[in-house]
């Protein structure tokens, strides 16, 4: 299968696929049932939650962005640049497109 990413867009893919396996292997490990993350969809709401965030935190900060910032800093250096993408969607938006993946996934019991 191949991914359409540029830049360094595919980490945002391995984020999430990372917190969805670890989403699953600690739902099985707390709740001792293989089968609790495929039976529920809050963990893979919080999965691509945590996933949204991790991605937010990895996007560029720009100087209006930072609050309390008494002079204005310069712009904080990143892990994902303004042109990266994945599928074809900008870096920026993922964390929002995660944020609705998650939502989406809560309601669907496939």
């Amino acid at each position: 299968m191949f991914i359409q990413a540029r830049g360094r867009g595919i980490l945002i893919a391995v984020v999430a696929v990372v917190c969805l396996v670890l989403g699953d292997f600690l739902a099985g490990l707390y709740f001792h049932d293989s089968n609790y993350y495929a039976q529920h969809g809050w963990p893979k709401l919080a999965a691509f939650w945590v996933a949204a965030g991790l991605i937010q935190l990895m996007l560029p900060r720009r100087p209006e962005e930072v609050l309390g910032a008494i002079h204005a800093p310069e712009a904080q250096p990143s892990i994902l640049r303004d042109k990266d993408t994945l599928l074809w969607i900008p870096a920026r938006y993922w964390p929002m497109v995660q944020l609705a993946l998650g939502i989406v996934f809560y309601f669907v019991n496939a």
